[in-house]
């Protein structure tokens, strides 16, 4: 699979059901932001995916931590033991994965396909946001979706209504989704551009509770779906709770919205990437930033403000 023209991963199944599992998992969530082509003379990782189950026993085995998040309850702490400096076993008590790293390759023995599903795109996510910090990029916490070529960024704390803004952007006429939840940026012939992204959608329901989960696909056709690089053009920052105060505070809101390798939201369990040397001046002092001033209650008036702040620039 290549991801963008930026990363090539190869899939090995090691029965008949490990492949099925995946095609399925790769038709319900990765297509068409990756796509399945000859496979490339040197991919850049292998994952293995094999059924079974693996009960880790011994000293030898220390705790470490996959990713602190309240939102996530079956990825939290783990245990590890290290072989080599190329070569160590990571295990999941919570669902029973068995993450398995030799140099490029991760195996990743799975008890239940509910984990498989889970636990390939961790694994595959984590692997392209390390080559995006790899080639010189970064992610931000944002939603975007394309028009006429160009990308409208929307970025802002929780609550500010990212996704609301990009559900109801979806409604013009060629606008594409590009993302929800983080976007890829990378430095393409001397300019930056961004990647779509498959995080699924969460949702608040009218009647409140738990968010309503939903994969991209759910949402919209592939053909509604932005699949080349594309050049940022505007950041918008939705701010239905007044904390946009100026110029200056609406600069630090977005740099603070930025993930970095060190940023305690990027998981680094796979391993680090080999660059630090992203600038976030070169990529915010060339693009414009438009505060939306908006609230739940006027939320039929939110589509047309959202004309205004686009045709704007």
């Amino acid at each position: 699979m290549n991801y963008y023209g930026l990363v090539d991963l190869q899939i090995r199944c090691t029965g008949e059901r490990d492949t099925e599992r995946f095609n399925q998992i790769f038709l319900d969530y990765l297509s068409p932001f990756l796509r399945v082509q000859a496979p490339a003379s040197v991919a850049h990782y292998t994952i293995v995916l094999r059924q079974g189950e693996f009960d880790p026993v011994g000293p030898d085995w220390q705790p470490m931590t996959f990713l602190l998040d309240d939102a996530v309850t079956d990825f939290r702490f783990g245990v590890e033991k290290h072989y080599s400096p190329t070569r160590r076993d990571i295990f999941n008590p919570l669902n029973g994965t068995l993450f398995s790293l030799s140099g490029s390759q991760i195996e990743i023995v799975y008890v239940t396909e509910e984990a498989l599903v889970k636990d390939v795109q961790r694994v595959i996510k984590q692997l392209l946001i390390t080559e995006i910090e790899n080639a010189g990029g970064a992610v931000l916490h944002a939603s975007a979706f394309s028009l006429r070529g160009r990308a409208i960024c929307y970025v802002g704390e929780k609550g500010q209504g990212k996704t609301t803004c990009l559900l109801e952007s979806l409604k013009a006429e060629g606008a594409r989704f590009i993302t929800n939840d983080r976007l890829p940026i990378v430095p393409i012939g001397g300019k930056f551009h961004v990647l779509g992204w498959f995080e699924e959608l969460r949702l608040v329901q009218p009647s409140g509770g738990k968010k309503k989960k939903l994969r991209v696909l759910e949402l919209c056709n592939s053909q509604q779906i932005e699949t080349q690089p594309v050049p940022p053009e505007l950041i918008v920052l939705p701010d239905c709770l007044g904390k946009v105060e100026d110029a200056k505070n609406a600069r630090e809101i977005v740099e603070g919205q930025l993930l970095t390798p060190v940023d305690p939201q990027r998981p680094k369990w796979l391993g680090y990437s080999r660059s630090l040397d992203f600038d976030p001046n070169s990529l915010f002092d060339a693009l414009p930033l438009k505060r939306l001033e908006w609230t739940y209650k006027e939320h039929d008036a939110l589509f047309g403000k959202i004309q205004e702040a686009v045709t704007s620039v």
